[in-house]
């Protein structure tokens, strides 16, 4: 299921929708030897701010080879526009229609050195092949982008480099910001890029003759296509002439084969600090069928006062320098809708343990805790045997305690009827609530004379150091051996650095269990350090430690809160390009997915029903087969952009999922790219619930079967409870001698939405 993490051989959401994808890849491409040709255009990284400065630089030298006949200079009238547009590039090799890069930033060789590069040339030239370009986003990002408007702060309002507080978030945006609506009726396909525009909405054979609209010719004069693998959207910039070829036309004439109803919306920036003006446009197509389909589009245009400076600019030092300022602008705009992923892989900063006896040894100490837990589960009274000593001369461990799955503690998915319960265990001892942390999951194991970090895949990891002594030498000293930490190793998104969050402790030395007691016992046991040496002179969890280069993995406490605090926990989170951030302090920033529901329990080694977890509702994914073409019914209407898909049934069937589980074309471009680097079969996708429309995630080339049919159910039944944080905040705020008034509430307030709008419109119509 998608909520699990990743084990070691791969990576680890979307965040959001981006940053897991491109761990994913990144990972494939580093480890996976492809016997695929290599993709030309790896050869052609770029600086995309320069990218975008070398290609004003080249619109200026083509605008002003292209200046109408007998026009003098300066040139007053616009003749030109200069645009740049988020879409898909699509090369012209592979076997099926797929993205020009699979998700992620790539590793090239530059000068003998290996760097990271997140921006390509893919502009055609000689013996290159060429990309096409496939305008638009997706309806998921157009919304979360731009649907705000100027109501509140967004990606729309970022990209004008606006900064809201949170509290009058409208009133400094409609002073910073002039918001124009256009609706606009297309007629295209006409012979040599011609086609006829109407004000508003236009039924042909329904022409008004005092209602007239333009016959308008629209010529590419130079464009430059860039492949940002590390983002959802490529980028296509070009500098185009319109010509108004008849500007009385009443009915469109014959031989369009397409109308295109656009729906815009443009923003600039009040007092002109800014040069670009963003479109974002709903394009409603209905083809000579009848056949409708939707799209959104983002777009990006120079405003008419620059172009024509930067044209009529003589001098090419001033014109460079006008370019440099533009371009620094538009990368900005561009990295604020379309962002980058800059989440590193924290299994870059971890490498196979190298002592194997080590290993064994912190193997055989997960078993030992685990044979005692299932001792006391089944009645019995069975003492610790710990498989590690302090006197360091621990024996050689049975190969059946090595030989086990993963004993950690797993949680089940937090649902509404789960409210009431965690209401009534009380406010203090009932439940611990915690962030959920978005890393890679291990034990941590102190042997004496080094340190384990056992994974879900019962391997052996320790951080990565560049001196001759333990990379944990740090800590060794200051733990008792036979320790046993639960927790997760995550970046630290500030320092640049991973850390390790402790959540739970299980073993505080070579004869000391604690996991059969309950969690308040163990997280004070945390918080006190019930496991330091009796010689430790200074603090594991200090915070310099975290500052401290010269340590590779610095130990960080997880927070935990009461219940009714869940709502200043969350107060910590901050959403910024689509990934959630936990801010508390100096010591905590890293990525979060979720709420951690802890019950006052002893430790559960496997499935804890009592354990609960509950995940923002975009990163709730299920896994899907891809099945070959022409199996079973296939997607609806025999959609050629489609993928037939299945799940796991009873018995080893298949259960095909095509006819409920569609993504937009970009999505599925990328799904393809991101399937011919890693040749897996088993694709990640979610429903946005407030769209209801399908998104793709990444790959999973460690998976062999996809979700079963009741996993499957059991994530559609928790998107279809779209519990949201905002009600989770309410109701565990809620003291326990106090009533729950959510429901009561939630209505009394809709009810007060549904008479605004009624309000609303009827002074809409008494303006009209």
């Amino acid at each position: 299921m998608s909520g699990n993490k990743r084990n070691a051989t791969s990576a680890g959401m979307m965040a959001n929708l981006i940053s897991k994808q491109a761990r994913q890849n990144e990972n494939s491409a580093s480890h996976h030897v492809s016997r695929k040709p290599s993709n030309p255009f790896l050869a052609h990284p770029v600086d995309p701010e320069e990218a975008l400065r070398i290609f004003l630089m080249t619109a200026r030298t083509t605008a002003r080879k292209n200046i109408p006949k007998g026009t003098p200079m300066p040139i007053t009238k616009p003749f030109c526009e200069i645009e740049a547009r988020l879409g898909i590039l699509k090369p012209s090799f592979g076997a099926r229609e797929m993205r020009v890069f699979p998700s992620g930033p790539k590793t090239i060789n530059r000068n003998g050195r290996s760097v990271i590069a997140n921006a390509f040339d893919c502009t055609p030239k000689p013996n290159l092949p060429r990309c096409n370009f496939e305008g638009g986003i997706t309806k998921n990002n157009f919304v979360n982008w731009t649907i705000a408007g100027l109501s509140e702060a967004s990606p729309l309002s970022s990209a004008f480099g606006l900064k809201t507080n949170g509290v009058n978030d409208s009133s400094i945006l409609r002073n910073s910001l002039v918001e124009k609506d256009m609706v606009e009726t297309v007629y295209s396909g006409y012979a040599e890029n011609n086609r006829v525009c109407f004000s508003g909405e236009h039924d042909s054979g329904r022409s008004n003759p005092n209602r007239r609209g333009k016959m308008e010719n629209k010529s590419k004069l130079c464009t430059m296509d860039i492949g940002l693998p590390s983002s959802p959207y490529d980028l296509r910039l070009g500098l185009a002439t319109e010509r108004i070829l008849d500007d009385k036309v009443i009915e469109p004439p014959r031989g369009w084969t397409s109308k295109r109803l656009k729906r815009r919306r443009s923003y600039v920036r009040k007092d002109g600090s800014f040069k670009w003006q963003l479109d974002v446009t709903e394009v409603t197509t209905t083809d000579m069928n009848g056949k409708t389909t939707i799209e959104y589009e983002i777009e990006m245009e120079l405003d008419p006062n620059s172009t024509l400076k930067l044209v009529n600019e003589n001098d090419n030092q001033k014109a460079n320098a006008l370019c440099e300022g533009l371009a620094k602008q538009l990368w900005y705009m561009i990295s604020q809708l379309n962002p980058l992923s800059d989440v590193l892989d924290v299994e870059e900063f971890l490498q196979d343990h190298p002592n194997q006896a080590a290993v064994n040894l912190a193997l055989a100490q997960c078993g030992a805790l685990k044979k005692f837990m299932d001792s006391r589960r089944n009645g019995g009274q069975a003492m610790f045997q710990s498989a590690i000593t302090t006197n360091g001369k621990s024996p050689t461990p049975s190969a059946n305690l090595m030989n086990i799955k993963f004993p950690g503690c797993m949680p089940v998915n937090f649902s509404r009827h789960n409210i009431e319960e965690v209401q009534r265990s009380g406010d203090t001892g009932g439940y611990f609530l915690s962030e959920k942390t978005d890393g890679v999951r291990y034990f941590m194991v102190f042997t004496g004379d080094t340190v384990v970090l056992v994974d879900r895949a019962m391997k052996g990891k320790q951080p990565k150091f560049k001196g001759s002594e333990d990379p944990m030498a740090s800590v060794i000293a200051l733990i008792n051996a036979g320790t046993v930490l639960d927790g997760e190793v995550v970046m630290h998104r500030k320092l640049r650095r991973p850390i390790f969050i402790v959540f739970d402790v299980l073993c505080i030395s070579d004869n000391g269990p604690v996991l059969q007691y309950p969690f308040a016992q163990r997280l004070k046991c945390l918080r006190q350090a019930g496991f330091r040496t009796k010689s430790a002179d200074r603090d594991m969890f200090a915070e310099s430690a975290v500052k401290d280069r010269n340590i590779p993995l610095p130990l960080v406490r997880k927070n935990f809160v009461k219940r009714i605090e869940l709502d200043n926990l969350l107060s910590h989170v901050v959403e910024e390009k689509g990934l959630r951030t936990y801010k508390n302090g100096d010591l905590h920033n890293h990525l979060t997915d979720g709420i951690i529901f802890q019950p006052n329990l002893p430790y559960v080694c496997g499935t804890d029903t009592n354990l609960l977890k509950w995940k923002y509702l975009d990163t709730v994914t299920i896994d899907v087969q891809i099945m070959p073409p022409g199996y079973g019914r296939g997607p609806i209407d025999a959609d050629e952009d489609a993928l037939t898909v299945a799940v796991t049934g009873e018995d080893g069937s298949m259960v095909e999922m095509s006819r409920f589980i569609h993504l937009p074309k970009s999505e599925l471009r990328r799904l393809e790219a991101d399937r011919n680097e890693t040749n897996a079969n088993i694709a990640e996708v979610g429903l946005e619930p407030s769209t209801g429309e399908w998104y793709y995630l990444t790959m999973r080339p460690d998976k062999i079967a996809p979700n079963h049919i009741s996993t499957v159910i059991g994530t559609l039944l928790e998107l279809a409870e779209c519990l949201g944080t905002e009600e989770l905040r309410y109701r565990m705020s809620v003291p326990s001698n106090s009533r729950d008034t959510y429901r009561k509430d939630i209505r009394k307030m809709q009810k007060q939405l549904l008479d605004h709008q009624r309000k609303s419109n009827k002074e809409l119509l008494k303006r009209k």
